[in-house]
This record gives C-alpha cells, structure tokens and sequence, in this order.
C-alpha cells in the first residue's frame, strides 16, 4: 500500500491541478461568451478549423487553455504518486471554486444544499486519503489486451455518439451527444496520463540529459516497451485531449449548460475509476472507504453541476 504522506501529496497535488483546470475553464466559458464563432462540423472540416483557430485570437479564451497546461504539471505529478483512481475524482472538487466566486465575485444566493454539497466534496478527500490505494504498478506488457478492448471500445462509442449528433444536427441533441464524445475522448487522454507517467519512470529518461525530449518523443524508435509506451502514450494524450477541448467548445455553444456540465463531470470521473479498478488493478484496503467518498463526490457533482448552470446564466 502506498503510505499515508505519498497519498497526502498526491492529493495535495491534484488539488493545485484542479485549481488550474477550474480556473482555466471559467477564462474558457468567458472567451466563448466575448462572441467566438460557432464550431460546427456540417460546414465541413476545414471551416471547423479554421473557426477554431480563431478561438486563439481572443486573450481570455488563450489564458483558459494556459492554466488548463499548467494545471498538467501537477496532474501528471499526483498520477504518478497516486494513480487516476485517486487523482481523477479529486477534479470534482474545482466545482467549490464555483461556489466560492458566486458568493464573493457575483454575490450570488447560494441554497444549503448546494453548501451541503461543497463540504462533502471537502470531506471525500479525506476519506480516499483512509482507504488505504495500492501501489501503481502497470504491466507494461500483461495491460495491453484490456487497454486496447477499452481504447477500441471507447473509439467505437464515441463515434456512434458523434453520428448520432449528426443525425441530430440544429437540435439540442446534437450538443449533447457531442459533448458525450469529447468526455469519451478526453477520457483516453487521462488513461493515456497514467500509462505515460508508469512509462517514463521505468524507462529512466532524464529530461536535462542531450537525448532526454527525444525519447519521450520519438521514443518509438528505441523499440523497448518502456520507450515504446512513453512515446505512444504521450501522443495520445495530446491528441486526445485535443479533441477533447474541441468537443467540450461545440457542446457548450449548443448544449442547455446544466446537461453539459452535469456530462462532463460525472463521466469525467466514473470512466477513469472504472480504468483504474478493471485495467491498472489498483485496489483498497478499505473499500467501503473509498465508496463512501464517491457517494460524496457524486452527491455533490450533482447538485454543483446545476449550480454551475445557474452561475452560467447569471453572467448572461
């Protein structure tokens, strides 16, 4: 198991990441909201890039995407220390930031449900941090036939789901089906963070060493497993969660806001959990524990995401 002070920093650790990636999300929702053009995909691939690179001309909108890259130094660092099954439903907690800004930014009325819900996200950390998680330890060649049944799997499913959008399309399905996509997609970049993060340090790579970024990115080309997995799967993360950013902004322009925030937080932490119980085989010593503190953090992802909805409408 690993010990209490490694959980405490990991946590710790994916708490300054979610600060990041909460903070790097209302920049988001405020550059969308400074006039951005629609993204759609009926007007063909090359106007849907062209439309998102204009994404990158608004400051505010450039300052979200910033904090959510640094938010991926300490995420990737609390992965390693912890694994996803622990990091990922800590992400939960950037809702609270939410709830802190309507009070003291917008003065916003807050119901009590809604700061019953903030305190149990507080309490869930301190109830993983007591169920006791396994050591991370992937097998780098025993792992490749579940992930590729998850990763086959979950390419199938996001592409049903992104034609049925088009089926959909000008209809407020089509924003949620997209939006489900993105969070599949997405979903593939934080599994690919953990395979990355058990890749690199069984590979040795140094960074400052002449070779070190050369590994990391070619290294496919040192035909070792180690090598082979840090390469792959840091590619996968970008790409990933490229796409993923890509969907999230076409769901948020098409989708009612409380549906798109309730998706994305929910199957945000319920698909990593899954991947870490079935795929990485990180276990409990105290499982009722860690159930306990996803019940928390499902309750208050619930009631938050509605929130985040209403806090949305107030800034429009």
């Amino acid at each position: 198991m690993i010990d209490i002070f490694t959980i405490i920093l990991g946590i710790v650790l994916a708490l300054i990441a979610t600060i990041c990636f909460s903070m790097g999300f209302v920049f988001q929702k405020k550059g969308l909201m400074q006039g951005l053009p629609e993204l759609a995909f009926n007007n063909g691939l090359k106007n849907l890039l062209y439309s998102f690179l204009e994404f990158f001309k608004n400051k505010i909108w450039i300052i979200g995407i910033l904090l959510g890259i640094i938010g991926w130094v300490p995420f990737i660092i609390a992965v390693s220390l912890v694994g996803i099954l622990v990091v990922q439903p800590m992400t939960s907690l950037g809702l609270i930031i939410f709830l802190i800004s309507s009070v003291r930014i917008l003065d916003e009325k807050v119901r009590k449900i809604e700061i019953y819900s903030a305190i149990l996200l507080g309490i869930a950390p301190i109830v993983i941090a007591f169920s006791k998680i396994s050591q991370i330890k992937i097998d780098l060649y025993g792992f490749v036939v579940p992930f590729l049944i998850f990763f086959i799997t979950s390419i199938i499913l996001s592409l049903v789901f992104y034609l049925i959008a088009k089926l959909k399309a000008n209809t407020p399905l089509e924003g949620i089906f997209l939006t489900i996509t993105g969070v599949i997609l997405n979903a593939i970049g934080t599994i690919f963070t953990n395979i990355f993060t058990q890749a690199y340090n069984d590979a040795n790579i140094s960074i400052i060493s002449p070779f070190g970024w050369a590994e990391i990115l070619f290294g496919i080309f040192w035909f070792d497993i180690y090598h082979i997995w840090v390469c792959i799967s840091l590619w996968g993360m970008g790409v990933f969660f490229l796409l993923g950013v890509l969907f999230y902004q076409i769901g948020f322009q098409k989708a009612k806001a409380s549906i798109v925030y309730l998706i994305i937080n929910s199957l945000s932490i319920i698909i990593p959990i899954l991947v870490g119980l079935f795929i990485f085989k990180q276990r409990f010593e105290n499982l009722y524990f860690f159930i306990i503190a996803l019940g928390l953090i499902i309750f208050g992802v619930f009631n938050l995401s509605k929130f985040q909805a209403r806090l949305e409408n107030y800034n429009q």
